[in-house]
């Protein structure tokens, strides 16, 4: 934007030396000179004498592409829509193309005198048509007057400002900006005041849901902001474009100011948020710098803070807060004390080893039956259901059956060799039951400690969180 208006003083500067070079020279009579602005708006109402110096740089200077570059014109991108129609604006001022007789910009509906570049939602393409007639008409009023003239200039800018891929989007419409002079024979003009509606037309798509559209995008601001992590220099344009839009179709949006200090509550920094939390304050009791402010001067007072705490080298942008710390921590803490629970029910579910599972060496065990006698399966079968059979309360818990003593052992829930004390598998089951409790009453412990440092409201608010996750 810089370089595009350095080149734009450039153009005006050599217009001027134009001018004072064709100035009488020596003691001849001065001609008189009427004041203007800019080498545009001089004499604007005459015909521009294409052959002269002074007139070819005029022309040059009206149809000098916005941008310099491919890739910097403009591609009819919406977020790029206010950035391109304030180009156009500057150019239009420049050039006296909003003159009272010889304008190609100005258009009245329903008595209302309306500016085509910002107002292009509230024109009919059909208004436009009709009241551009003395223009392009090959029996208009100013069909060879200066209008006609500074139409040719803006088509032909407006046309050199687009890519090659906008153009052919507008090409499809050309029936609607490019009308037949009525002559014989007849000759196509384009009317830029038509070519302009139809790029932004198709650039902030004109149709009769974009309103709401445009309203959702402005109430959405504060989920904006927290997506940009607040910057301001992100979410300002992007108000102000929307914005912007819904001015061109005489449109409003109700308590800007509210949307916007809802946005800044969502900015990520502490400082920033108390420092907009007290303009609200202050514009509600319309009172110091926010008495009768509107949201330009909201905007302006964020915009002035965000840029001094950015560049402040002392501030760390972006710091949480401490009770966003401790909500972070809270957040850390469910998180584990979840993740315990789980491991803890896990861990009580598990049952003590059984034969065939793995051994001390690492190695599966396969699971095998005593090798017997499989001759008389009858008298196997008698054998190992006796020993199945528990002893009553009063009954010995040992017995003698031939030459062994039996035992009835408790973890086997059989009658065995081996005494209940002696058992392998009881001890195994034993350690590992003693191991899991003494967790469990160390982790408890640990959450119990943890919970009782928290703050009350924080401790409801965890209590909740971990209700819904059960």
């Amino acid at each position: 934007a810089a370089a595009n208006a350095a080149n734009h003083q450039q153009l005006q500067q050599q217009l001027l030396q134009i001018q004072q070079q064709q100035q009488p020279a020596g003691g001849g009579a001065q001609a008189v000179v009427t004041f203007s602005t800019t080498p545009g708006t001089s004499n604007q109402a005459n015909i521009i004498d294409y052959g002269t110096r002074y007139g070819m740089a005029l022309y040059d200077m009206g149809t000098k592409p916005l941008f310099d570059s491919e890739e910097d014109k403009f591609d009819l991108d919406n977020d790029e829509a206010l950035n391109f129609e304030k180009a156009v604006e500057r150019r239009a001022k420049a050039m006296g193309w909003y003159h009272a007789q010889q304008g190609i910009l100005t258009f009245t509906v329903d008595g209302e005198s309306l500016d085509l570049v910002t107002d292009y939602g509230r024109i009919d393409i059909g208004e436009i048509k009709t009241q551009s007639e003395p223009i392009y008409l090959a029996t208009g009023a100013l069909k060879n007057q200066r209008a006609a003239q500074n139409n040719d200039m803006m088509q032909t800018m407006l046309l050199d400002s687009i890519t090659k891929a906008a153009k052919t989007r507008v090409q499809v419409f050309k029936d609607e900006y490019e009308f037949g002079d009525g002559g014989t024979p007849e000759v196509k003009v384009i009317v830029a005041a038509a070519l302009y509606k139809i790029i932004m037309r198709l650039t902030t798509l004109d149709t009769k849901s974009t309103n709401k559209a445009l309203r959702d995008i402005i109430s959405d601001l504060p989920n904006y902001c927290l997506q940009v992590l607040g910057d301001v220099d992100k979410i300002h344009p992007r108000f102000n474009n929307t914005y912007a839009q819904l001015k061109a179709r005489g449109e409003d949006v109700n308590d800007k100011e509210g949307i916007l200090f809802s946005t800044y509550a969502q900015v990520p920094d502490k400082d920033f948020r108390d420092y907009m939390k007290r303009q609200k304050d202050d514009y509600l009791d319309n009172s110091g710098d926010m008495k009768n402010a509107d949201y330009l001067a909201i905007m302006k007072k964020a915009a002035s803070k965000f840029n001094s705490m950015k560049q402040d080298p002392t501030h760390q942008w972006g710091q949480p807060s401490e009770e966003d710390q401790k909500v972070i921590a809270l957040e850390a803490l469910l998180d584990k004390n979840l993740k315990l629970t789980k491991e803890l029910q896990q861990k009580l579910k598990q049952k003590g080893d059984k034969d065939g599972q793995k051994e001390e060496g690492g190695g599966k065990a396969t699971k095998t039956k005593n090798k017997k006698n499989t001759a008389n399966k009858t008298r196997q079968k008698e054998d190992e259901a006796w020993k199945k059979v528990a002893p009553k309360d009063n009954e010995p818990k040992s017995k003698q059956i031939g030459k062994k003593t039996w035992n009835w052992c408790m973890h086997h829930q059989a009658w065995c060799i081996h005494k209940s004390s002696d058992c392998k598998l009881g001890k195994k089951q034993h350690e590992k039951q003693t191991k899991v409790a003494n967790s469990a009453v160390t982790e408890q412990q640990a959450s119990n400690d943890s919970a009782s440092q928290i703050n009350p409201s924080y401790a409801a608010m965890l209590a909740q969180i971990a209700a819904q996750s059960e």
